[in-house]
């Protein structure tokens, strides 16, 4: 799950949904979290919750990036791309799901294109192959955006 700043929103009730799951002794997969915002002490409203979901083997991993925190900002798209082996792992061996939720302009235009060089870079494919594997995702509801501008 990729939900920069307000993003995040459909994604608690999934994260939700998982802990009831795993209370019930369902099986539940990874899941992981890419979550942003500027600045953690002002913007970062349910880290708590969040922590705890971590805490208690909900979410796998929770990757941040609080872009006003350091003089270089760092998005959730620089987390992506330190990740692609693991990104790969998950889409390309495991036939796991990518979800995007957030800002339509800038960053789901780029988790896009960094999943395709994910696929190239860690799937060996060529960049047509690539779009082509990134389409059949889709088409298996593997990668679904929810995104607005």
């Amino acid at each position: 799950m990729i939900g920069p700043g307000t993003g995040l929103a459909p994604f608690r009730g999934f994260i939700q949904e998982r802990w009831h799951l795993k209370q019930n002794d369902k099986p539940v997969g990874d899941t992981i979290l890419y979550f942003g915002c500027r600045k953690k002490s002002e913007d970062y409203l349910y880290e708590e919750e969040l922590t705890q979901y971590v805490s208690n083997g909900t979410l796998t991993k929770l990757y941040t990036a609080f872009s006003r925190d350091q003089e270089h900002k760092i998005y959730v798209t620089h987390l992506l791309k330190q990740n692609m082996k693991e990104i790969w792992n998950i889409i390309g061996e495991k036939d796991g799901h990518i979800y995007v939720c957030g800002d339509a302009r800038n960053m789901a235009r780029e988790v896009k294109e960094i999943i395709i060089e994910t696929i190239m870079t860690e799937g060996g494919k060529s960049r047509a192959d690539a779009e082509a594997y990134l389409k059949r995702m889709e088409s298996q509801r593997r990668y679904s955006a929810d995104v607005w501008s």
